[in-house]
């Protein structure tokens, strides 16, 4: 392994380490990854466009997810992650004024033609509406479910609290309600208030369950307490409010590994992994050895299936929020 890169992997490491949640602001990171493909570029018209998404990422996901967790932990009176929550959220604020300062900085300096801005725009339209679902969808295997709830379910089995665990778990599938309703419906997918309806109802299940469970009369929990992250899987939604895609994830790993760019990146490399992602317009597909992205990304054409741009190296705002090197010349 190339020493710059072991020496990036380990800064990356201990960045993500030490942030509270790197998921809450996965759909700005990924914005990130077409600021620095205008940037490269000297496109500015378009880096000034990516710098307007990426912050309003904050608002439309960030902010709400953050405000949900914030307020239970509020109410369940636990001031360490009380504490965790509110320093999440000033770094949310602080990226998002990072992005529109950058923005602003951006414009001062673009030619772009209106003609490309406005077919940037749509694309843009198509990106948020493809990550605005993803968080909802993903609700049980990350954030506040995974790192606290489930916590506090497995304490409460060992003390065979089943009550609680049972109400700890009605908790989840109304935040996911919450969810569905603060980052979808508001933005207009009212396709997807059936989901939410379906958690809610679930979450009053599991509260009845609860309300006359008999400590001592169970010797393990009802099969309600473990279906919530099937219920998504079982509502159908319309397709209108989904973004199809023209090729699959294999097809363009295996169109990123052969660009040869990408492949002189990865020669002596070892332990790499890949990860392919639908952006609503293109793919993404990053190399890394421990962190996101952190040996190549490439951008392939979801249409054609031909590889746009790889950034080597390319890293998420993260680190450039850190270091603050990033500088538009």
């Amino acid at each position: 392994m190339k020493l710059s890169t072991f020496l990036l992997i380990l800064i990356q490491t201990f960045i993500l380490l030490s942030k509270p949640c790197f998921a809450i602001f996965e759909g700005s990171a990924n914005a990130d990854i077409f600021i620095r493909v205008y940037k490269q570029r000297g496109d500015y018209g378009r880096v000034a466009l990516w710098h307007e998404a990426a912050a309003e990422c904050y608002s439309l996901i960030s902010i709400p997810l953050n405000d949900l967790s914030l307020k239970y932990y509020k109410r369940h009176g636990d001031e360490k992650w009380v504490k965790r929550a509110q320093k999440e959220k000033d770094e949310i604020l602080e990226r998002q004024t990072f992005h529109l300062n950058r923005a602003k900085a951006a414009w001062e300096k673009s030619k772009t033609e209106e003609v490309v801005l406005k077919k940037e725009r749509e694309k843009i339209a198509k990106f948020k509406l493809n990550w605005l679902p993803h968080y909802p969808d993903r609700f049980y295997e990350f954030g506040i479910y995974a790192t606290y709830i489930r916590e506090q379910q497995e304490q409460a089995e060992q003390k065979k609290d089943f009550k609680k665990v049972l109400n700890l778990e009605a908790d989840a599938a109304e935040m996911v309600a919450a969810q569905y309703d603060l980052i979808l419906i508001e933005n207009g997918l009212t396709e997807y208030e059936k989901i939410r309806d379906a958690y809610l109802r679930h979450a009053v299940l599991l509260r009845t369950l609860a309300a006359v469970y008999i400590v001592g009369t169970h010797a393990k929990l009802p099969i309600e307490v473990s279906i919530g992250k099937s219920i998504r899987q079982k509502q159908n939604i319309s397709p209108t409010v989904q973004i199809p895609t023209k090729k699959e994830a294999d097809e363009i790993l295996q169109i990123a590994k052969t660009d040869p760019r990408v492949k002189n990146q990865l020669t002596d490399q070892i332990g790499i992994r890949e990860y392919a992602w639908f952006q609503g317009f293109a793919w993404t597909v990053s190399f890394y050895n421990h962190g996101w992205g952190n040996l190549a990304i490439a951008i392939i054409d979801d249409k054609t299936g031909d590889v746009l741009d790889v950034l080597i190296g390319a890293s998420s705002d993260i680190s450039r929020l850190e270091d603050g090197n990033d500088q538009l010349d």
